[in-house]
């Protein structure tokens, strides 16, 4: 690509040759491209009619953006030729055909099998103000999905999806080789990491060059006020706690860290949070394969902040972070981890997103329990929206700690069951999150907890490793889940992945019954019984009652502790809505826990998973409480009453 970027028009000109490979095992004729820049182009796009037929904040005329095909012309030994007469909007989706986020292209004649086209497209992109993670503010320029882009021949066909409120991308691997220009005094960072060249042009430009292999996807980013930082990461000795049958030396990295003026103070943090996000998903999953990565600190108000690219990723924070609070720590481990789940793995974002958001979500978590000690909770007072976060006087509640990604999430308990995770992400009902993010990630966690963290580690270092590069479904995913652990956990996925149902498993109820004294004949066939025998002498017979409140399936295990200290554990199948469990024993329960090791992290209610038996004299003290204060204001009120 050859592009230059009008400061002051936010205008890129270009042109771009696309070289592709036909290997679809047939011949192709047409070949469409996403144009991703006109879901910003007005308020009837697709993703203005998902979003309410409105465009994030955009309402001026030169506050949207737009990409427009000049001239698509294919390249040969012979020469060129102009198809640009064969374009057409196309709307693959829903039909609509205000909608023009995906266009089309015919060949003269058809591209055999194992052959390759080229096609030079001439293009204008105009960048909005900012809006999903993309635009201009200022003199800050973020630029992502800007140019045509050809689709994917995926799973028979075509997949090349508009571009939709709640969906990402996804593109094919490749080698991009683009030269950027823009004025001599703006700071550029790009995939790719450091420019191949510099060239200084006459006019007061720069013409910057930058190369990369094995990549789906090229973003910049662009500003005169970005202070750029370089450090290296190595990772080569064991250190301090870490395994040794884990231990890999990695890949020396280029951090570049592009920081806004006002967070110097936050530099060495953002360094610490990519560091680690390098070291552990290195270790756990494979090293980072390319030679630099680029972190951004984005501009206040440019929308671009918490956003993945392949060598590239976003944070974002504020000055007044504290050091109890995970900004811009928690942001830049995610957004660095997408390193491993998107850009290495190259799952279909628009149709199965869980696959890297998900998978990054769960990295993450472990990362930071890796990484850190808990960080704090945070209230932020008498501010607004900043970079990714808010900006603010903050308040550190320092005796809680920053909720964990765990079991109980009040997003499942409340829109779990609107949709099946396994939906395309413009399918779900408002669940786009929910079933990306929360649902797939505490389901990991579940998985790992019924195969073992050692297993775990097992299945998902094979996985990405077998599929870098490459793009796979979430059926590759199941299979290797049953192929390393050797397992078939179909019935863990159809209850999760697959199903809209919820897990709640209770202790319904305990019965303690002391036995009467023994009245009557007892004997064994005319012989008189050993009224000595410890079955005899247990004086309880006790009734424990495990309940499936919910509709999801799972094996569980159930302690039941007595009252002198003997522990019972039992498993159950949990197919049925209960099981009974009885128990003739010399002392009472004391209490029962379905799940103690909370293997079950999609449970939506905890509250019921345990219950103690109480003694007869017992009285809550919350409930005294409550109703001490329910009394005085009963009496005052008719101390009041009575004037």
């Amino acid at each position: 690509m050859d592009v230059k970027l009008v400061t002051k028009s936010n205008i890129i000109h270009g042109w771009e040759i696309v070289e592709w490979k036909n290997t679809t095992g047939r011949p192709q004729q047409e070949f469409p491209f996403h144009l991703y820049h006109n879901a910003w182009k007005n308020n009837r796009s697709t993703f203005a009619k998902e979003s309410g037929w409105r465009v994030g904040g955009l309402s001026a005329p030169e506050d949207f953006g737009y990409t427009n095909v000049k001239s698509v012309r294919v390249l040969d030994g012979t020469g060129e030729t102009d198809i640009t007469g064969t374009f057409s909007y196309i709307q693959p989706d829903d039909g609509n055909t205000d909608d023009q986020t995906v266009c089309q292209v015919r060949s003269a004649k058809p591209v055999p099998n194992g052959q390759s086209i080229r096609f030079k497209i001439e293009f204008e992109t105009k960048q909005p103000k900012p809006v999903a993670r993309t635009g201009a503010i200022r003199d800050y320029h973020f630029v992502a999905q800007w140019f045509p882009k050809i689709g994917v021949w995926w799973q028979g066909g075509w997949n090349c999806h508009q571009f939709h409120s709640s969906t990402e991308f996804f593109a094919d691997y490749g080698v991009y080789d683009v030269k950027i220009t823009l004025p001599q005094n703006y700071v550029l960072g790009a995939t790719g990491g450091t420019a191949k060249s510099t060239e200084q042009n006459k006019d007061s430009t720069v013409t910057h060059q930058f190369y990369q292999e094995d990549v789906h996807d090229f973003a910049w980013v662009t500003s005169p006020d970005l202070v750029p930082t370089v450090r290296k990461f190595r990772h080569i000795d064991m250190e301090e706690g870490e395994r040794p049958e884990r231990h890999h030396p990695l890949k020396e990295v280029t951090v570049i860290l592009l920081t806004q003026p006002q967070h110097d103070n936050m530099i060495d943090r953002y360094f610490t949070a990519t560091f680690n996000a390098l070291r552990y998903y290195g270790e756990w999953y494979g090293e980072y394969p390319y030679d630099a990565i680029t972190v951004v600190d984005p501009a206040n108000g440019s929308a671009s902040g918490g956003m993945e690219y392949p060598t590239l990723f976003t944070g974002g924070t504020n000055r007044y972070s504290p050091k109890e609070n995970s900004s811009p720590e928690g942001v830049t481990v995610h957004e660095c981890g997408h390193q491993w789940w998107y850009a290495l793995v190259g799952n279909n974002e628009f149709e199965e997103a869980w696959l890297d958001e998900g998978f990054n979500t769960y990295s993450t978590d472990r990362t930071m329990n890796a990484g850190w000690k808990p960080f704090r909770l945070i209230r932020y007072f008498f501010g607004g929206p900043g970079a990714y976060s808010y900006v603010g006087i903050p308040y550190v509640i320092s005796e809680v700690d920053e909720p964990p990604l765990g079991p109980g999430d009040r997003g499942i308990r409340f829109g779990g069951k609107n949709d099946i995770m396994t939906r395309k992400g413009w399918e779900y009902y408002q669940t786009y999150g929910l079933n990306s993010y929360t649902k797939p990630a505490l389901s990991l966690v579940m998985l790992e907890r019924y195969l073992g963290e050692e297993m775990m580690y097992r299945v998902l270092r094979t996985y990405h490793h077998r599929f870098r590069f490459k793009h796979p479904a979430t059926s590759d995913f199941i299979s290797v889940v049953n192929e390393v652990s050797g397992k078939n956990m179909g019935w863990f996925f159809e209850n999760t992945w697959f199903s809209s149902n919820l897990f709640d498993y209770s202790i319904d109820n305990i019965v303690n019954r002391r036995l009467p004294p023994r009245v009557g004949v007892f004997t064994n066939n005319g012989e008189p019984e050993d009224s000595t025998a410890p079955e005899q002498l247990k004086d309880y017979e006790c009734e424990v009652v495990v309940k499936r409140e919910g509709e999801a399936v799972a094996p569980v295990d159930i302690m039941i502790v007595f009252k002198n200290g003997d522990i019972r554990r039992e498993g159950w199948d949990g197919q049925y809505r209960w099981k009974k469990f009885l128990y003739r024993t010399d002392s009472p329960v004391s209490y029962a826990i379905v799940d103690p090791e909370m293997k079950l992290a999609l449970d939506i209610n905890y509250n019921n998973n345990s219950k103690v038996v109480r003694e007869p004299s017992y009285r809550s003290l919350a409930a005294r409480k409550l109703a001490s204060k329910w009394m005085f204001w009963v009496q005052n009120y008719f101390e009041f009453a009575a004037f």
